[in-house]
């Protein structure tokens, strides 16, 4: 494991009930296909995100629980900082469409990469969208027209396939708010589930407060899950800029 796979945790899962996380195709018998005109996703748009959270997440056997304040310009920006148990207590971090970067301001540390090396460290296909789609209960992917879509008694299941990625996004008939969110990379049979739920009605926005992950990847040493529970306290929409503080003091060491 590498050293810095502890700051990178919080960015993957910082990003977001406990079930089953057994990887599932979704049932097909008994549904209908539609087109994707008959279903409008209710997506959240906004240009400034302050979310205040409490985060837990596991990985073999270790468990770490943290307060997070977050901060997004949608689709630019995503900046961090972390408080709580040792370990992610002084982390600090800042995503932008092409990198991430991250301070450890206890150990005086920082790091630097982007999305290829992230991915390589969790061997899943990460990227920028993907971090906001989790933090914000929306599609990884956009819909598209050609898309297949089913529906049973409870959701109507939009299926996609990017390459060697099978993903099938759970929208609630009701609501038309992404409640599910199944990734599965077929070559490796890597897999990532978002589950979404606790909806409430804030500025105008139905948000969800509530989030889990569960990301299972193969390594060397075989099959690893790593589990994140992600409650939202508080959530403030703007129009109006909010700053990202982030800047590296010249005695910190790069790792």
């Amino acid at each position: 494991m590498n050293n810095y796979r502890n700051y990178l945790m919080p960015v993957l899962i910082i990003l977001l009930a406990f079930t089953s996380c057994n990887k599932r195709i979704s049932g097909v018998s008994n549904t209908v296909v539609y087109s994707r005109d008959e279903l409008e996703i209710n997506k959240i748009n906004f240009v400034y995100l302050t979310i205040k959270s409490k985060i837990a997440f596991q990985e073999a056997g270790n468990e770490k629980k943290a307060n997070a304040l977050i901060r997004i310009k949608k689709d630019s920006i995503i900046w961090f900082n972390l408080s709580g148990t040792l370990g992610v207590q002084g982390i600090r971090g800042i995503l932008t469409l092409d990198s991430i970067k991250t301070i450890n301001r206890l150990d005086k540390e920082f790091w630097a990469l982007d999305y290829d090396e992230l991915s390589r460290e969790f061997n899943f296909k990460i990227d920028y969208f993907l971090i906001q789609a989790m933090l914000l209960g929306d599609m990884p992917k956009e819909a598209h027209e050609d898309e297949s879509i089913t529906k049973n008694q409870d959701n109507y299941i939009i299926h996609q396939n990017f390459g060697d990625f099978y993903i099938d996004n759970y929208i609630s008939a009701s609501t038309k708010k992404v409640t599910e969110v199944d990734i599965l990379e077929a070559p490796t049979q890597n897999s990532l589930k978002l589950l979404y739920g606790d909806f409430r009605e804030t500025e105008g926005h139905v948000f969800p407060f509530s989030s889990f992950v569960s990301l299972i990847h193969n390594n060397e040493f075989g099959e690893l899950e790593t589990r994140a529970n992600i409650n939202h306290v508080k959530v403030v929409f703007s129009d109006k800029p909010i700053k990202f503080p982030y800047t590296v003091p010249k005695k910190y060491e790069r790792r």
